[in-house]
C-alpha cells in the first residue's frame, strides 16, 4: 500500500514467546528438592510457623513430603490442613535472591491414605531422595500432599502473577505454555 509505513511482521511462534507463569512455576516446583513449608501454629496459636521440609512434586505438581509425627509442622497440620510451600530458585552468592523466580503454592495438606496411594508415594519421594529410605519405614513418618488451591508466582521484580491451578496442573515444563 502507498505510503504505508507499516511492515508486516510474522507471527510470533510459540519459540520465540517466553514461558508462561505456569509453566515456569511448574518447572521450578518440579526441580526443588526442598522448600518452605508454612502452617498454622497450635503454640502460639494462629501464628504461622515455618519449617524447612524436603519435597517431591508428583505428576501433577503437588508437593509430597515425608513427616515425623514429632515435627512441630506435622502436629499443625494434624490440628489444621491449611499450608503453603515456599519454593525458590536456587542463586549463587553475587546474585540478588529477589530478582529471581520464587513460587508459593497454598491449599491443603493432608496425610496420604494408606494402601496404594502411599506406596505410590513413597516410591516416587525415594525416587527424588534416596537417603529417606533410612527413616522412611520408622512409625512417627508419613507422607503428606499438599492439594494446591492457589498460587503465586514471583519471577523477580515486577513480575508476579496468581496463576490459575489448572493452567499449573496441565503445565509442561521446557515448553511455552
Amino acid at each position: 500500500m502507498a505510503g504505508s509505513d507499516r511492515t508486516q511482521q510474522p507471527p510470533e511462534s510459540d519459540a520465540d514467546r517466553p514461558p508462561s507463569h505456569a509453566v515456569t512455576a511448574r518447572a521450578l516446583v518440579a526441580r526443588a528438592r526442598t522448600g518452605a513449608l508454612s502452617t498454622i501454629a497450635r503454640e502460639p496459636n494462629g501464628f504461622p510457623y515455618g519449617s524447612l521440609v524436603a519435597l517431591a512434586a508428583d505428576e501433577q505438581g503437588m508437593p509430597l513430603l515425608l513427616l515425623s509425627q514429632m515435627a512441630e509442622h506435622r502436629q499443625n497440620l494434624d490440628v489444621r490442613s491449611e499450608a503453603s510451600v515456599l519454593v525458590a530458585e536456587a542463586h549463587a552468592a553475587d546474585e540478588d535472591p529477589l530478582a529471581l523466580a520464587r513460587v508459593t503454592l497454598l491449599g491443603r495438606c493432608a496425610q496420604v491414605e494408606t494402601g496404594a496411594p502411599a506406596l505410590e508415594a513413597r516410591r516416587f519421594f525415594l525416587g527424588i531422595h534416596p537417603r529417606a529410605q533410612a527413616y522412611v519405614d520408622f512409625a512417627d513418618f508419613a507422607f503428606y500432599r499438599l492439594t494446591v488451591q492457589a498460587i503465586r508466582y514471583v519471577g523477580g521484580f515486577g513480575r508476579m502473577s496468581w496463576v490459575s491451578v489448572d493452567a499449573y496442573r496441565t503445565a509442561v515444563p521446557g515448553s511455552s505454555r
